[in-house]
Order: C-alpha cells, then sequence, then structure tokens
C-alpha cells in the first residue's frame, strides 16, 4: 500500500519560456530602433505593453490611464552643460485590484539607448549604430509581464493588490521612476514594497545574481535566502540605493529589493543582442521573485529601514573618465571592474575586467561613489598611478586620461 500527498500546482503560476522569449524578441528588435526615450520605437513598446496588460484584464493604476506622460530635459553631452533639449516619456502602469489595503509594486524600465542619440554608449563611435538592449532591460520587461500574467490569470486573490510599472527615461537618469513615485506616495500610501528587474539575462556559468535592498526591511534578507533558486549564487546586497529605479522608490521611505545578473562586455554596447540571453536564467529569476512576493505578501507588517547609503548620493562633475563598467554593489574594499572600454585609458593602461580598484593618485576609493569622487578631481592630460587587486596580488599601473 502507498500513501500519497501532493500539491495542486496551479499551472497559471509557473513561467512560461514562450512567453519570455515572445517579449524579449520583440523588445530587442531592430523594428524598435533600441527603445529610446521620446522615440518611434519607445511610442510602440507603450502601446505594445498597454495591449499586453489589457489582454491580463489589468486595470490602469488611476482608473483612466495606463500610460503616466512626463516631461524633462536631457544633456546630449555629460561634460558641456549648453547641449540640452527637452524630451518627454512614458510610463506604463497596470493595476490588479484585489480589494486588499495593502500593494507590491513590480517594475522594470523598457527604454535603452536607441542609436546612441543621448551618447550614453560604451562602445566609442557608435551613433546611428542600434543599441538593442537585449539584457537591459528586455529581460526584466519580460519577467515583470510573466509575473503580472502569473498573478492575474492564477486561482488565488491574494491579500494584497499589485502595480506591475513599465519605466521610461532611466538610461537619462531614473526620470519615470522618479515621476512615478512622487504620484505613488501621494496618492497611493500604501505600498508596502518595490520590487525591481533589471538587467537578469545574462545569468552566468557560476549562476551569479545580486539581491540588492535587503536591509531595506528586516525580514527581507531571510526571505531572499529561504527563496533562493538551487545552486544559484546569491550576493546580498542590503543598500535601497544603486543604478536603476528603486532607488526613486526607496528616497520615498519604500521596502525596495533588486534583481541583477550583473554587467558584461555588452553592456551598453549595440552587440547587446537576443541571442546572448540565458533564457534558463531569465526563467528561474522569474519564478525566484514570485515565491518572494509571496512571502512579501504574507507578512503582517513591511517596516522600512533606511540603509547606510540612506542620505542620496550625487555624482560629481568630472571631465575625465577612465573607460571601466564598474559593478555597483558595494563590496567595501574597492570599485570592482566588471568590464573595461576598448581603447579607454583604463584597457591602454592593461586593468582588466575583474580588478579591484583602490586608489587613483593618492585618492582611495572603496565604491562606486568614491571612483567618481576621485575622477573628478583629475584633468585631461593628467597621468595618474592607479592602485588595483587582481587574483588577490597588488598592482599599479599609470593611466594616462
Amino acid at each position: 500500500m502507498f500513501i500519497a500527498d501532493w500539491v495542486d500546482q496551479d499551472e497559471a503560476e509557473l513561467t512560461q519560456p514562450k512567453s519570455l522569449k515572445k517579449h524579449i524578441s520583440y523588445l530587442a528588435s531592430d523594428e524598435l530602433q533600441g527603445r529610446l526615450t521620446g522615440s518611434k520605437g519607445e511610442e510602440l513598446v507603450a502601446n505594445y505593453l498597454v495591449k499586453e496588460l489589457k489582454s491580463l484584464g489589468l486595470k490602469p493604476f488611476d482608473g483612466k490611464n495606463y500610460i503616466q506622460k512626463f516631461d524633462y530635459k536631457v544633456r546630449l553631452n555629460p561634460h558641456d552643460s549648453t547641449q540640452i533639449k527637452p524630451n518627454s516619456g512614458k510610463n506604463v502602469v497596470g493595476f490588479l485590484d484585489n480589494k486588499a489595503t495593502k500593494t507590491i509594486l513590480i517594475g522594470a524600465h523598457y527604454d535603452h539607448l536607441g542609436l546612441n542619440e543621448h551618447n550614453h554608449s560604451s562602445k566609442p563611435n557608435s551613433k546611428g549604430e542600434i543599441h538593442n538592449g537585449a539584457d537591459d532591460n528586455a529581460s526584466g520587461v519580460a519577467a515583470v509581464l510573466e509575473l503580472a500574467r502569473m498573478y492575474a490569470k492564477n486561482k488565488s486573490t491574494e491579500n494584497v493588490n499589485y502595480l506591475f510599472a513599465f519605466f521610461s527615461g532611466e538610461e537619462d537618469g531614473l526620470i519615470g521612476s522618479k515621476q512615478l513615485a512622487n504620484v505613488l506616495k501621494n496618492n497611493h500610501p500604501n505600498i508596502i514594497s518595490m520590487i525591481n528587474l533589471d538587467m537578469i539575462g545574462r545569468l552566468n556559468e557560476m549562476k551569479n545574481l545580486t539581491v540588492g535592498g535587503v536591509g531595506t526591511n528586516p525580514n527581507f534578507k531571510s526571505i531572499v535566502e529561504r527563496n533562493k533558486p538551487a545552486g544559484f549564487a546569491v550576493t546580498l546586497d542590503e543598500s535601497g540605493m544603486g543604478p536603476s529605479d528603486h532607488t526613486s522608490f526607496y528616497l520615498k521611505n519604500i521596502p525596495v529589493l533588486f534583481f541583477f545578473t550583473g554587467t558584461h562586455a555588452d553592456y551598453h554596447k549595440p552587440s547587446d543582442d537576443e541571442e546572448k540571453i540565458n533564457y534558463y536564467g531569465v526563467r528561474n529569476i522569474t519564478d525566484y521573485v514570485f515565491r518572494v512576493c509571496n512571502e512579501i505578501a504574507a507578512l503582517d507588517k513591511v517596516e522600512f529601514v533606511p540603509t547606510k547609503t540612506d542620505a542620496p548620493k550625487t555624482a560629481p562633475k568630472y571631465k575625465v573618465t577612465l573607460g571601466i563598467m564598474p559593478d555597483y554593489t558595494d563590496h567595501g574594499d574597492g570599485l570592482h571592474v566588471d568590464g573595461v572600454t576598448d581603447n579607454r585609458p583604463a584597457q591602454l593602461a592593461g586593468i582588466q575586467g575583474g580588478d579591484v580598484i583602490l586608489k587613483i593618485g593618492d585618492c582611495e576609493i572603496k565604491e562606486v561613489y568614491g571612483y567618481m569622487n576621485c575622477l573628478s578631481k583629475i584633468n585631461s592630460g593628467d597621468e595618474l598611478p592607479v592602485t588595483f587587486k587582481r587574483n588577490g596580488e597588488m598592482k599599479t599601473v599609470t593611466v594616462k586620461f
């Protein structure tokens, strides 16, 4: 005789790889010309997102419009304050109303660099080339759409409402998320958490995943650790601040989590294309976020805790760049280099991805903001020693800026 017990799995709550593929393939297609904020490509994506939200039965979050427009000014040259032009963008937001007293926001930015009109590319002389942004951030958008489907089509009625938000203007300075954070703080004070998915498409062989914001609530660290996918190497970052949209909500005293598989050699380059997406990783991270959200929803109270970077940090103005792709996680032992740009000062001096920069000249560096502070003191043409660690060994090279 056999006695069996099992859990009746709701199939709607399983991530559908075909859906992820459909969304990423479209969002990273040449048709959209890189999804620059204010472009025709951005408008096409906004319409696509509205269509998807409607098909799931989600409501406009304000009861009227899925699209929330915003205006801003974009600096076309980071080193020239005179090259500024007006621009506009569109956030897209859908609401799953479960008649609950609390709400979880899940979001991702859908804009990218277009044809490098705003000069954010890390590839030299790439103006006119399509930057499809498959990882950054078609991957995150696809996951949020899947999570919207899972919650809208499952058999359960959760004890929280869900907002699914797609931001534009992220690449120009978190513009869209700042706008939405202001609106929500004033009109929806029951937001208990913001979950941000930005660049989850390039899980590496070590299955490294960073989850930021775990220090913004006393329960987040244990929830994140308890639900992590088998075999994943999850790095926990306590800070609620970072170079992505969750920062806008953290600054409104909302607990946040940020899922991120890291930068890579294709970051902000035309080569960030769909064929390099790790769909196994995207699927597992989407399921991971679903489990995490369910546990957050079950909490009686979701308290906001300011982290050690609770004071807003403004990037200082600087005249030079090193030409690296920094790891924005605060490791505390220096600036970790994720990659270097060809024919820029770092690469020409022999600095490589994986190095940990400790000093530029006499200026010490512990994390990305310290790095930017050091750069602000350097003039074009200066030659300075740069000290870094490589595989535990200290090295110093001379860099001409």
